[in-house]
């Protein structure tokens, strides 16, 4: 039965939950190989086998053996060090996760801003998703998530924004040519970064080439 003291839970390694535990993992070996590529003899405690789960997790345990009844028993507890270690790690991955989700949502509020702007000014009716491929397939290069397509999506966007940033120096028809090699949503998505980060050039490309709106078709 779980005992706890002043430095947390401690067990005897004979409690029903531990017993269940190795029981499972005895019956079902080929899944624990496969799934946490751990292999269990069949032959080892309920304690062991606890140990390599929390191996898995980076933790460890500690033991002590008071005298219980003129008897030594031995209790184990996680390694408190093990745990303070895990505990700053899950706190920096939550913090991190939190961080990358202000950034994507700030990121959207200003993609949203700018499509308003297009469409308000010139009636573009700029992505506010990722495009989908030929085949149907919106999974583009291996990447299986919507955030992830997303964001790989934009970087791509944010390049051909640079090199038509770039080409406007020789004129409107070098930019015009940049723009029919990308797909319809692409080239929403650099007229929008061209005009962010630069305004003053894309108003100079509005004035040059006034029908410009027509290369979005």
């Amino acid at each position: 039965m779980a005992h706890t003291s002043s430095a947390g839970i401690e067990i005897k390694g004979d409690e029903a939950m531990i017993q269940v535990l190795a029981e499972f993992s005895k019956h079902n070996t080929s899944h624990v190989l496969g799934i946490f590529n751990l292999t269990i003899p069949l032959s080892e405690s309920p304690l062991w086998v606890l140990g390599q789960y929390l191996s898995q997790l980076g933790l460890s345990t500690e033991s002590r053996r008071p005298l219980e009844d003129g008897q030594r028993v031995r209790y184990y507890r996680l390694n408190p060090n093990d745990v303070e270690f895990a505990q700053n790690v899950l706190d920096y991955r939550y913090k991190e996760r939190e961080e990358k989700e202000r950034q994507r949502q700030e990121s959207l509020e200003r993609d949203a801003a700018y499509a308003a702007k297009m469409q308000a000014q010139y009636g573009i009716n700029a992505p506010s998703t990722p495009p989908v491929n030929e085949d149907g397939d919106n999974n583009r290069g291996g990447i299986d998530t919507d955030e992830e397509l997303s964001t790989s999506w934009w970087e791509r966007v944010k390049h051909y924004a640079h090199l038509a940033r770039k080409r406007f120096v020789y004129g409107v028809e070098s930019v015009k040519e940049l723009l029919t090699t990308l797909t319809s949503d692409e080239r929403c998505g650099v007229i929008l970064k061209f005009d962010e980060v630069s305004p003053d050039r894309f108003a100079q490309l509005v004035a040059d080439a006034p029908d410009w709106v027509e290369w979005m078709g």
